[in-house]
C-alpha cells in the first residue's frame, strides 16, 4: 500500500506545491521506520520539509535538494512536543487525538505565525523549518473521509 502522510500543507500560488507534510504517531511507533517512507514520500513530491510527530517528540526532516536520494533529505533533530501536544478525545470516523493535535498546531501556526513554546531549540526549529513551510500554505488532512480546512 502507498504511502500517505495524514497532514499536508500546500501553497496556495499556481502551481500548487506541497511544502510540508507531517505523520501522526502513538507513543510506540517505531519512528526510524516511519521516516524511511516519510523521505520517500518527500522525494516522490518534492518536498522541502517533512515531520513525525507524537505525544512526545517532534522529529524534523529538511530535503537540502542535493539529489534524488533519501540521503538527500537530512535530520533536524528530535524535540519534545510537549507544549505542541494538546489532545483531545477523538470521535467515530475522525481522525486520532495524536494527528488532531498535529493538524490543529499546523493550522494555528499557518494562520498565526506565532510559535508558542518555551523551549528554545525547539522554537528556533520550528522558527527556521516549519514555520516557512506553513506560512500562508492551506492545512489538510491527507487521507480521505475527514475534515480539512
Amino acid at each position: 500500500m502507498a504511502f500517505t502522510p495524514d497532514v499536508i500543507v500546500t501553497t496556495d500560488y499556481s502551481p500548487a506545491t506541497i511544502a510540508l507534510v507531517a505523520e501522526a504517531k502513538g507513543a510506540g511507533a517505531n519512528l526510524d521506520e516511519v521516516a524511511l517512507r516519510l523521505k520517500h514520500y518527500m522525494l516522490r513530491m518534492n518536498c522541502p520539509v517533512g515531520i513525525i510527530f507524537t505525544p512526545q517528540i517532534l522529529r524534523i526532516y529538511k530535503d537540502r535538494f542535493l539529489g534524488r536520494t533519501a540521503d538527500s533529505i537530512e535530520l533536524v533533530g528530535d524535540f519534545p512536543t510537549g507544549e505542541l501536544f494538546n489532545p483531545r478525545q477523538s470521535v467515530a470516523g475522525e481522525e486520532s487525538p495524536v494527528e488532531s493535535a498535529l493538524f490543529e498546531w499546523l493550522d494555528e501556526l499557518a494562520h498565526t505565525g506565532q510559535v508558542r513554546v518555551s523551549d528554545l531549540h525547539l522554537k528556533s526549529a520550528i522558527n527556521e523549518h516549519i514555520l516557512p513551510a506553513v506560512s500562508g500554505g492551506r492545512v489538510s488532512i491527507a487521507h480521505p473521509g475527514t475534515l480539512e480546512h
